[in-house]
């Protein structure tokens, strides 16, 4: 068993390729070498340096790799594959010059204004599967990369129905799952009884958890997700309502090889803030023998 510890661009409340509030990448980097994490996933587009050659020597000179790299698209538009497709191809080029396998997509929780908005018709969702079949089928095919399907709240495949719906209508040959625990959560499902039931679907994880007392008043009061995100609902990793000592011995149980991916919600956020909770958290997963 080889469970590899990384971290992301988000637990540092990077969201987008550039924003005043977001800390400079220069900054996330060091910070994230310092916290004791080997791997980090790329953010968004553009965040981290796209030249290849610069991106490299900013990585191994601090003696970190790839371990994936996100691209977040509005799915359920028309033209969704035309135009997911003409950005993936210098990303792809990109993860097959660093030796990095996995390609994340998310829908775009930007693009719809209410809950209602998000809840496809058939005609759509159909064509979003297609979509992200397609998306599983050429990054395997043209650039040997591997697809992983991040659901996210906020978006039409956000709730465990969605999920196990999507896992339905697309191959598991070209699909797979980036669960991420905090978002499963946040939605009121169970999230360790899915990673148990559908593990053999999901070779990457985001380890997150949630505040209960934050959630709760938040579902209570009906308030927009971001808002949420932004009072901290998505908390260190021993401070939440999910036991990450379960979660560690399950896929010591199931001899998982993979990554476990550190976030943690908080866009945006003040500089000084995400790197001593990356510190606590990265510590409280060496406790649990990782």
């Amino acid at each position: 068993m080889t469970i590899h510890i990384g971290t992301a661009p988000d637990a540092w409340g990077v969201w987008y390729a550039q924003d005043p509030r977001q800390t400079p990448w220069e900054r996330y980097l060091d910070e994230v070498a310092r916290a004791g994490y080997g791997w980090t996933e790329l953010g968004p587009w553009g965040y981290l340096p796209t030249d290849r050659t610069e991106l490299e020597e900013a990585l191994t000179s601090r003696n970190l790799a790839l371990c994936g790299a996100a691209v977040v698209h509005p799915l359920a538009q028309p033209d969704a594959q035309e135009t997911l497709f003409t950005r993936l191809a210098p990303l792809c080029e990109t993860l097959v010059a660093t030796r990095t396998p996995w390609l994340l997509l998310m829908d775009d929780s930007d693009v719809y204004a209410t809950r209602e908005a998000r809840i496809a018709d058939h005609d759509t969702w159909q064509r979003m599967m297609r979509v992200i079949t397609e998306t599983g089928r050429m990054v395997a095919q043209t650039y040997g990369l591997r697809l992983l399907l991040h659901p996210h709240v906020g978006t039409v495949i956000e709730t465990e129905e969605d999920i196990v719906r999507l896992m339905s209508d697309t191959p598991e040959e070209y699909v797979e799952l980036c669960y991420d625990f905090g978002h499963h959560a946040y939605t009121g499902a169970d999230a360790m009884a899915f990673m148990r039931k559908y593990a053999s679907r999901i070779p990457y994880y985001h380890f997150k958890n949630l505040d209960e007392t934050i959630h709760a008043r938040a579902m209570a009061d009906g308030t927009p997700f971001m808002e949420v995100f932004q009072n901290g609902v998505m908390c260190e990793l021993d401070k939440g309502i999910l036991d990450f000592g379960a979660v560690v011995s399950f896929l010591k149980e199931r001899n998982f090889e993979g990554f476990g991916v550190v976030e943690q919600d908080m866009y945006p956020c003040p500089p000084e803030k995400p790197f001593p909770i990356a510190l606590h958290n990265r510590a409280v997963l060496r406790q649990l023998g990782l």
